[in-house]
């Protein structure tokens, strides 16, 4: 896939080539903007356009890394200035802040140009696909589903459409199905296999992402994603695909059942897909059931919610999802990194915020419990949830002789059930009793960033169970 390509002008004319294009565009763009009343977002998504344009020119006008970093500062540069100046903020930067809404897409864009081509630009095709869909298929979305967004979904910032994210999907499978199908020796199935699972995995991203992250986010996403899939055959791509897919059909399924709505959906099942792929079906079980059971298993606040009957009660977005998953995100990273079983601190780390879910609602649906019965009930539930279904995988690796089960298994059976009552029911312990100093008087963030502390901290005590497993 490397494709080393001279350069065709000197670093310093590159440079000044690429700085004086970008400036011509943002002068056209807000150009028209003021002649023909373009509107805010359809001048910002032309930017948009261009200045990807201009991006993917770069491994042909530079063969070093240098003038790129230097391109990338001086970007970072002017897009503070546009920031900070009034005057420049009212004349060429209206295209990127005159539709009102706070976002970080503007610093983001040339931090993921920069980082691509440090990554990616001696392999032109590898550069290219992130940067096709930063530049087109977002830009198509946003096209879509303001003129024909008829079925709109809830976003952490408002709303997008269901049209728009289909049409997302499409203009980001030819901007990874073409460039591997012409441009490189990968076979037509695995191209379109490979295509298939950028498009719903990046389309799912673009969903998620606020305050223009998705700018960060899906490019180099994309990059890691089709580095990994290249290393895949056709059967294993179909394979990924359909669980893909099926994972995001189970979860909207299932959102009558749960308090998660809109975006929350897609967040949830990119969370799956990412336990499965890097994991494996084990580690897929922990989120899967709490996702499923965590309104069944408390009747009272079930109740309370209205569900599964009145879709308005589904207040839970994909931060809050992001949010209850961070931990247990990180145990699974660092499994793979380090190539060691952590998979049960890691269902501990899904059994502490199913503790803290079950105090969340209770509080309001029993007010007469105190924190010692809040802690006990949300112990067993979150432990029979989260923390048996790992038991039964021991056990059928223990029946199957793999070398990794434990040597004393009915040891290790009463060492997790043991941590595991001890760490959710402390998870749960914790916020019955300092509740309003963490959510209270704190931030949503600082309160998620404190429920994250307490839940690593707990779910760390899996790493004693395991030493006397």
């Amino acid at each position: 896939m490397t494709d080393l390509t001279p350069a065709v002008l000197p670093p310093l004319a590159g440079i000044a080539a690429v700085l004086a294009t970008l400036a011509l565009a943002l002068v056209a763009v807000r150009r028209v903007q003021v002649r023909r009343r373009l509107p805010a977002e359809a001048a910002r998504r032309a930017l948009h356009v261009a200045v990807s344009v201009v991006a993917l020119a770069l491994p042909w006008l530079f063969d070093a890394d240098w003038p790129v970093v230097v391109l990338t500062a001086l970007a970072l540069v002017a897009v503070l200035a546009v920031r900070a100046v009034p005057a420049l903020r009212g004349g060429v930067g209206g295209v990127l802040h005159e539709a009102g809404r706070p976002s970080l897409g503007d610093l983001c864009f040339p931090i993921a140009v920069g980082a691509l081509y440090l990554v990616a630009g001696d392999s032109p095709v590898l550069y290219a696909i992130p940067l096709l869909l930063l530049g087109f298929a977002d830009p198509a979305a946003a096209l879509v589903g303001r003129r024909h967004g008829l079925a709109p979904y809830a976003t952490d910032e408002g709303t997008k459409s269901r049209e728009g994210s289909v049409a997302f999907a499409f203009v980001a499978f030819l901007c990874v199905h073409v460039p591997l199908l012409l441009f490189t020796p990968v076979g037509r199935p695995e191209s379109l296999w490979i295509a298939a699972v950028v498009a719903v995995l990046a389309t799912i991203v673009e969903a998620v992402s606020w305050r223009g992250l998705d700018n960060l986010f899906v490019p180099l996403g994309t990059y890691a994603l089709v580095l990994r899939l290249l290393t895949f055959d056709a059967t294993l791509l179909a394979a990924h695909f359909v669980v893909l897919v099926a994972l995001v059909g189970a979860a909207a399924m299932l959102r009558s059942e749960t308090t998660v709505g809109g975006a929350g959906v897609f967040g949830a099942a990119l969370v799956a897909y990412l336990a499965w792929s890097l994991g494996g079906t084990a580690w897929l079980l922990p989120p899967a059931l709490v996702y499923l059971l965590y309104a069944r298993i408390w009747p009272a606040a079930r109740e309370a919610d209205g569900l599964p009957h009145d879709p308005a009660r589904r207040p839970h977005t994909a931060h809050n999802v992001f949010s209850v998953a961070s931990v247990g995100v990180l145990w699974l990273l660092a499994a793979r990194a380090l190539d060691v079983d952590l998979l049960y601190p890691y269902a501990l780390a899904w059994g502490a915020p199913l503790a803290f879910l079950g105090v969340d609602r209770m509080r309001e649906a029993r007010p007469a419990w105190g924190p010692a019965a809040l802690a006990w009930r949300a112990a067993w539930r979150s432990t029979l949830v989260a923390v048996v279904p790992v038991l039964a995988v021991v056990w059928l690796r223990v029946l199957a002789g793999v070398p990794t089960a434990p040597p004393a298994p009915l040891a290790a059976t009463a060492a997790f059930l043991a941590v595991g009552l001890v760490a959710t029911g402390g998870a749960a312990l914790v916020l019955a009793v300092y509740k309003e100093p963490i959510d209270v008087w704190t931030s949503a963030f600082e309160g998620r960033l404190w429920r994250a502390a307490i839940v690593a901290g707990l779910s760390a005590l899996g790493l004693a169970a395991l030493a006397v497993a």
